[in-house]
C-alpha cells in the first residue's frame, strides 16, 4: 500500500469532510480532493507536515507503513482494535 493510499483510509475513517481538512490544515479543500481522487497525484512534503498536525499518531504508519505502539505511533488498526478493548467500538 502506498503512502497516498493509507492517508485515504485515514481521512475517509475520520469522517472528515474536505472542508474540514482544509480548516484544520490551511491547504485548500480543492487540493485535497485532487490529491484523493486523481491517479498520479502524490503526497507531497506540504501534504506531510499538514497530516501530522491533524493525525500526529498515525505519521509513521502513512509515511512508511510502520507502527511503533510504545512511541504513540498507530495505524487506524490498532486504533480501533483499542476502542473495542475499551467498549467504545
Amino acid at each position: 500500500m502506498r503512502a497516498k493510499d493509507r492517508f485515504i483510509e485515514v481521512f475517509r475513517l475520520s469522517g472528515f469532510s474536505y472542508r474540514d481538512l482544509e480548516l484544520r490544515t490551511g491547504i485548500d479543500r480543492y487540493r485535497w480532493q485532487n490529491l484523493i481522487n486523481k491517479e498520479g497525484q502524490k503526497l507531497t512534503e506540504e501534504h506531510f507536515e499538514a497530516i501530522e498536525k491533524v493525525w500526529p499518531e498515525y505519521k509513521f504508519w502513512i509515511a512508511f507503513g510502520e507502527t511503533c505502539p510504545e512511541r504513540g505511533q498507530i495505524s487506524p488498526e490498532i486504533e480501533e482494535t483499542r476502542k473495542k478493548l475499551n467498549g467504545a467500538g
